[in-house]
């Protein structure tokens, strides 16, 4: 066989009429091996075109049954139920929401507040894993959790420290009052210039270092700002604020949602982490309002928003999440101590609640305690090991409520952790004003040299971070103000993120902290010397 060359290309054409065009002719040859057929150069068009034709049918079969079963998956798919995914410590009240599409999504309808049937045992379903540990018992044998029985504290009283007298001579009995009060004013005056003309605050914009934009939660914003001025005890009718505080009363009222009794701003949005934070810390600053002045037309929007938390606590376990609570949904320990908070205010102003919702709120800190019941984690099913000094503080403040004595065994070695070295004030070098806050409460209601030692060291910091100096202009006041950074709100905390508004308020309410409660066990102290005098 001769070697002979792929046929070149006919000469183009000359069009007697205008430029060169090409044209290709096939040559075929006749009498070539067929071998050379197999071996000569290819294009991938030609090697497609070749297997189609030796396999094309089959191809076609191929491809319409493979078609039909990713039809079928995406089917299964679409219809599949995910339970909720559980969230890591976080205890600010934020994350990026997902990118939303161009169009604006339907609003969410919020459930009507109806009662939900109480189960006759706190004990959790297997399907939830929640099976907390029985507390060590140094004596020797098992004690189990909740030995003590549930009775909420007597916290009628719980605000009388608020006048500004006996908040000057609370603030003396620990040293630094003329400073304190120096830096709760300024604080204040910065809430003022913050303030919109309709009444409200805001988290994202208006200020240096503000939230980002899908933080945005004006009533969350707007009860921040109220609970400083009103642990300092002024109200809408009585102070140097009155104004202030009652627009910002106003707004939260008008905002309500009327039948649900719903406060949060973004209801259209309802599951996002903000959203029960805010009710909380609104439904705080309405009762604590109506608490300080017995002003009756708070009374209805206050007693709305406590059944609103109500309904959406779980209907067994006890927790609160991010929205109405299902079944088969998880709490967390965070958003729980504040709805607890909000609880317990809701009663300093004369709204009762039935003892069935502390049971569960009990049997769900049972869930998520360590160690005997000493330390704390964010959720059930968090590891052993995922205890916070944040946690811990916040879930002993809650048994306290709840009625755990002073002199329980449990709570001693739970303040003996919150006491180590590690997590003291001054030791702190990313900041952890979350867990002061709770920290300090927890020994304030304990009272003694923990308290005054522990109280000092983050006083100092506190007083130190703030800014005492800088603008006033709007758009880049700070003056008066605490920059979420170190050393004050970075770490596990993420109160970085939260921003401006967010700092400036934990850190008044830290300064405020000697004053803005009675202590627990003093007031169940006079109470129960009262009941024993003839």
């Amino acid at each position: 066989m001769v070697d002979q060359p792929p046929p070149s290309p006919a000469e183009p054409e000359r069009s007697s009429s205008g430029p060169r065009r090409s044209v290709r002719r096939r040559v075929k040859l006749l009498d070539i091996d067929p071998a050379y057929e197999k071996l000569k150069p290819r294009t991938l068009w030609q090697r497609a075109q070749d297997d189609f034709r030796s396999g094309g049918t089959a191809l076609l079969i191929s491809l319409v049954l493979h078609g039909i079963a990713l039809v079928i998956m995406a089917i299964i798919v679409v219809q599949t139920h995910y339970p909720e995914t559980l969230d890591p410590l976080v205890a600010t009240w934020f994350t990026p929401p997902a990118a939303k599409p161009a169009e604006a999504a339907a609003p969410v309808v919020v459930r009507q507040p109806v009662r939900l049937p109480l189960n006759s045992t706190l004990t959790p379903t297997p399907s939830e894993k929640i099976s907390p540990k029985p507390p060590a018992n140094p004596s020797g044998g098992a004690q189990k959790l909740g030995l003590v029985p549930v009775l909420p504290v007597d916290i009628k009283r719980s605000l009388e420290n608020r006048s500004l007298r006996t908040r000057q001579e609370e603030l003396a009995k620990l040293g630094g009052s003329e400073d304190v009060e120096r830096a709760i004013k300024a604080g204040l005056q910065w809430f003022v210039r913050q303030q919109r003309s309709d009444g409200r605050w805001e988290l994202h914009q208006g200020y240096p270092d503000a939230a980002p934009s899908y933080v945005r939660t004006d009533t969350g914003a707007t009860a921040l700002a109220l609970l400083p001025f009103l642990g300092a005890g002024q109200t809408h009718l009585e102070g140097d604020y009155q104004k202030v505080v009652a627009s910002g009363l106003a707004w939260l009222t008008k905002n309500q949602d009327p039948e649900t009794g719903d406060l949060h701003d973004q209801r259209q949005e309802e599951g996002r982490l903000p959203a029960f934070y805010a009710h909380s810390m609104a439904t705080i600053a309405l009762c604590e309002a109506l608490a300080l002045t017995d002003d009756e037309s708070l009374r209805e929007p206050a007693e709305k928003a406590v059944r609103y938390l109500l309904f959406a606590q779980h209907p067994q376990h006890g927790g609160w999440k991010y929205r109405p609570i299902s079944k088969d949904m998880v709490g967390d320990l965070s958003v729980t101590s504040w709805a607890l908070m909000a609880l317990h205010s809701a009663r300093m102003a004369g709204i009762e609640i039935d003892q069935e919702e502390y049971e569960r709120a009990s049997g769900f800190l049972d869930s998520v305690s360590e160690q005997g019941g000493s330390r704390y984690k964010y959720q059930p099913n968090s590891a052993a090991g995922a205890v916070t000094p944040a946690l811990t503080a916040e879930g002993l403040l809650c048994r306290q409520w709840l009625g755990w004595p002073a002199d329980d065994p449990r709570m001693k070695q739970g303040v003996h952790f919150l006491m180590l070295d590690r997590n003291r004030p001054e030791a702190s070098t990313t900041g952890r004003v979350y867990s002061w806050y709770y920290t300090l409460q927890v020994l304030h209601n304990l009272g003694g040299d923990d308290w005054k030692t522990w109280n000092a060291a983050a006083r100092q910091m506190v007083l130190k971070a703030q800014a005492t100096s800088g603008s006033t202009k709007a758009g880049s006041d700070i003056r008066g103000s605490w920059k979420p950074e170190q050393p004050l709100s970075v770490g596990e905390e993420f109160g970085d993120k939260a921003g401006r508004l967010y700092l400036t308020s934990l850190c008044l309410l830290i300064l405020e902290t000697p004053f803005r409660h009675r202590p627990l066990y003093e007031l169940a102290e006079r109470e129960s010397t009262k009941s024993e005098t003839p």
